[in-house]
């Protein structure tokens, strides 16, 4: 009787793990939401894509309007393609805005300047953003030139107040990354470095003393300021060293095409260099010439004459 007894606790207890089993199916958990914020300036808002964010679409060639929010999952810059990369159900916030700059010391260096991502963007940011991603630079350093070339014509020596700008960008660059983070803890981030512009091709088109100036800057700023970053554990998409930053064909032909600003060919790529570094992050290279070499400055007639002309905006300032 003994064992009949425990015979029958047995098989009624596994008749009733069995029961439970067939009646309580496992539902699958939903996919996780990624809610992704762009900062930036007008490369974030796609200007010169065929769709932009900046407004309607530009195709009839006319510069887009500014428009809050910034709202077209159709767009073809890199923020909105970038978006459809992502696995998941992607939430994508664009806070980028045409002609903004790192910080308000930059934004001090010359009237016109519209907004900083400081002040201006992270504010906005949601306290749930699960990525964040960080391209800024192109004005800083088109600010930081006009204001060396007016020294230098003064008959200052530009070095040290470019150098001084540098290392400024650098410490607003880390104040900008613990801001974010007290805004939006959990968010993963990833940032671009810069091109050198005097190899783009607005750049190509400058006098030596001008492109030398660009040089300085904008490689000072990916080396000092912005490649060190991966030594905090953060993606930096290497546009520096990046032979696609520099072909024409990632410029022309586009809407808005003025040789700074990438065409949807050069927006597909950077989408898929922020996408590669997300999944596989590298350490920026640390050199890679052509594209990592700076010239000096020789002060001299024609440098002075370039620098005049530099001034009087001949040369298109980044948006």
């Amino acid at each position: 009787m003994f064992l009949l007894s425990l015979l029958i606790l047995i098989l009624s207890l596994g008749l009733t793990g069995c029961s439970a089993s067939s009646g309580s199916p496992v539902v699958p958990s939903p996919p996780t939401l990624t809610r992704y914020v762009a900062l930036g300036a007008s490369d974030a808002v796609g200007y010169n894509a065929s769709i932009s964010c900046d407004g309607p679409a530009n195709a009839a060639g006319t510069r887009p309007q500014r428009s809050e929010p910034l709202d077209c999952p159709n767009g073809t810059g890199y923020v909105p393609r970038l978006a459809r990369l992502l696995p998941g159900p992607v939430e994508l916030i664009n806070l980028g805005r045409s002609g903004a700059v790192l910080s308000p010391a930059m934004q001090a260096l010359r009237q016109g300047i519209p907004a900083n991502l400081l002040q201006d963007q992270v504010p906005r940011l949601p306290p749930d953003a699960t990525l964040i991603t960080i391209w800024v630079g192109g004005n800083d350093t088109n600010a930081i030139a006009l204001a060396a070339a007016q020294r230098a014509l003064q008959g200052e020596d530009p070095l040290p107040f470019v150098d001084q700008q540098i290392r400024q960008f650098a410490a607003d660059y880390q104040t900008l990354l613990q801001a974010v983070r007290a805004r939006a803890p959990q968010a993963r981030l990833a940032v671009a470095n810069l091109p050198n512009f005097a190899l783009i091709p607005l750049g190509q088109q400058q006098p030596s003393s001008v492109r030398q100036l660009l040089s300085l800057i904008s490689v000072g700023l990916t080396q000092r300021a912005i490649n060190p970053l991966s030594q905090q554990g953060i993606p930096v998409v290497d546009l520096l060293c990046d032979p696609r930053s520099y072909r024409r064909e990632s410029f022309f032909p586009g809407p808005l095409a003025d040789g700074f600003h990438p065409n949807d060919r050069g927006y597909a790529d950077l989408a898929d260099a922020f996408l590669s570094a997300l999944r596989q992050p590298l350490p920026p290279q640390t050199r890679c010439p052509p594209f990592s070499e700076v010239g000096s400055l020789q002060p001299d007639a024609a440098a002075e004459s370039a620098l005049r002309s530099f001034l009087t905006d001949e040369y298109k300032p980044a948006q």
